[in-house]
C-alpha cells in the first residue's frame, strides 16, 4: 500500500497485545500473549476504507492474479437402467454416460532478475488449458432376502471423483530468484480419480426399529489425487532461455495403483420396548476400519510406494444416544478417529517429511423442542471435549501445528408460517 497519506491514522501492531498469556499446552520455552483481534480487525477495516476513499487501495486487487481463474464446466449425461425382480430379491443394473467439457483460463506470475541482475521483475502471462472426455459408468446392485429379517446386498460399480477447481486452475507463481527456483501452481492436466469397486453387506433387522449390519467394500483407484512438493522433472514451465525442470513445484498430482478397502459395523435400536416415557430413547453407533495405499508419481526415476490415502483414518468410531418424544428431540453424539496422513513431504521422493494429523475425539449435543406447529427452540453444543487438532511431521514428538478452537454454543428459535 506504500506510505499512508497524511490525515489517515496508521496502525501500530504492538498496541493490540494483551497481558493475557496464551497456553498452547506444549512446553515451547517462550511465552505468547493473546492479541485483541476484534479491535485490530475493526481498525484494519477502517484503515482500508480510508485508503480506498483516498484512491490508494482497490479491494479488487486483494486476490493476486495467479490465484484468479475462470472455469466453465459442461457436463452432458444420460443413463439407461433395468430392474429385475424375483421371489426373495431384486437386481438393478444400468450404465451412465457422461461427456465432460472444461474451459480453463488463468495467469502465470514469473518473478525474475532484470537484464542488469540488480532487481526483481514480475511478468504476468495469460494462460489457458481445456479438457474434454467421455466416460461410461456401469453399475449393478443386487438385494437378497435371505430370511424374514435378514437381507444381503451386493453391488459393483465404476465411479469418478474430479479434482476441485482450485486444483486444476491454470494460474501459477514462478520464482526464478530462489535456489532452487520454486513454483506454486494448479495442475490443469490433472486427471480425475476413477474407481472400480465392489460392496457387500448383511443386515439383520431387529424388533422395534433396530438393525445390526456388517458392510465391506473394496476400491481399485486410478489417478489417485494428492498434494505434494516435488521436482518439476519436465519442460512444462520452461521458457526460451530458462530451464525450470529442476525447480520445486507445489501442486496436486496423480498417483497410480491405488487400492482402498474397509469394513463397517453398525448397530441402531430404538428402545420402544421400554415403558413410557423411556420408550423415546434410542442408540445409534458404528465402527469403521479402513486401509489402503497407492504409488506416487514417478519423479527423476524415484517413486514412493505403499503411501496411505491422505485424509483417511484407519479407525473411526461414532455413537449417539437420542431421545425423541413429546416434541423433544435430544441427541448426544461422540466421535473418535485415529491419526491420518494429511500432506506428503520429502519432495515426493523421500521416506520422511510427511505431515500427519493426530486423532481426536469430540462430543456434541443437539436439543430441539417443538412448542407448536410454528415455533421450535433449539440449542447446539459442539466440541464439548475442547479437542486439540494437532499436526506433526512423521512422528508425534515433532508437532508442526496446534489448533484449539474451543467449545461452541448456539441457541435460537425457529418459526415457520
Amino acid at each position: 500500500l506504500g506510505t499512508v497519506p497524511a490525515g489517515i491514522p496508521t496502525i501500530n501492531p504492538t498496541a493490540y497485545f494483551t497481558n493475557r498469556p496464551f497456553d498452547t499446552g506444549f512446553p515451547l520455552g517462550v511465552t505468547f500473549n493473546y492479541v485483541d483481534n476484534k479491535r485490530l480487525r475493526g481498525d484494519i477495516d477502517t484503515l482500508l476504507l480510508n485508503l480506498q476513499r483516498a484512491g490508494r487501495f482497490d479491494p479488487n486487487t486483494i486476490v493476486p492474479p495467479e490465484n484468479r481463474y475462470a472455469l466453465t464446466e459442461k457436463l452432458t449425461a444420460g443413463y439407461i437402467m433395468g430392474k429385475f425382480e424375483f421371489e426373495g430379491g431384486q437386481v438393478v443394473a444400468g450404465v451412465r454416460v457422461e461427456h465432460f467439457d472444461l474451459g480453463n483460463q488463468g495467469t502465470a506470475r514469473v518473478t525474475q532478475r532484470n537484464a542488469t541482475n540488480t532487481a526483481n521483475v514480475t511478468v504476468l502471462t495469460p494462460l489457458s488449458f481445456g479438457q474434454k472426455y467421455t466416460d461410461f459408468f456401469p453399475s449393478i446392485n443386487a438385494k437378497f432376502d435371505v430370511a424374514e429379517n435378514l437381507v444381503m446386498r451386493i453391488a459393483a460399480q465404476r465411479g469418478i471423483a474430479r479434482p476441485s477447481f482450485g486444483e486444476i486452475r491454470v494460474g501459477s507463481s514462478v520464482n526464478d530468484t530462489a535456489s532452487p527456483g520454486t513454483i506454486v501452481a494448479g495442475n490443469p492436466a490433472l486427471r480425475p480419480e476413477k474407481t472400480w469397486g465392489v460392496d457387500g453387506s448383511i443386515e439383520y433387522y431387529l424388533p422395534d426399529n433396530g438393525i445390526i449390519s456388517v458392510a465391506g467394500f473394496y476400491r481399485s483407484v486410478d489417478n489417485v489425487l494428492y498434494a505434494n512438493t516435488q521436482a518439476v522433472a519436465s519442460d512444462a514451465f520452461d521458457t526460451p532461455g530458462q530451464d525450470r525442470s529442476a525447480y520445486l513445484l507445489t501442486s496436486s498430482f496423480n498417483g497410480e495403483d491405488g487400492k482402498l478397502y474397509g469394513v463397517e459395523l453398525n448397530f441402531q435400536q430404538q428402545f420402544s420396548f421400554l415403558p413410557s416415557p423411556f420408550d423415546g430413547f434410542g442408540f445409534q453407533g458404528n465402527a469403521t476400519f479402513l486401509d489402503g495405499e497407492f504409488k506416487t508419481q514417478l519423479v527423476n526415476g524415484i517413486q514412493r510406494t505403499g503411501v496411505g490415502f491422505p485424509g483417511t483414518s484407519k479407525r473411526i468410531y461414532n455413537a449417539s444416544l437420542y431421545y425423541e418424544k413429546y416434541g423433544l428431540s435430544a441427541r448426544v453424539s461422540y466421535q473418535r478417529r485415529s491419526d491420518w496422513l494429511d500432506t506428503l513431504g520429502g519432495l515426493g521422493i523421500g521416506t520422511t517429511g510427511d505431515e500427519f494429523r493426530r486423532g481426536y475425539e469430540n462430543v456434541d449435543v443437539s436439543l430441539r423442542y417443538q412448542i407448536n406447529d410454528m415455533f421450535t427452540v433449539f440449542a447446539d453444543l459442539a466440541n464439548l471435549t475442547d479437542a486439540k487438532y494437532i499436526a506433526y511431521d512423521t512422528t508425534r514428538n515433532r508437532p508442526t501445528e496446534v489448533e484449539q478452537i474451543g467449545s461452541r454454543y448456539l441457541f435460537g428459535v425457529r418459526f415457520g408460517f
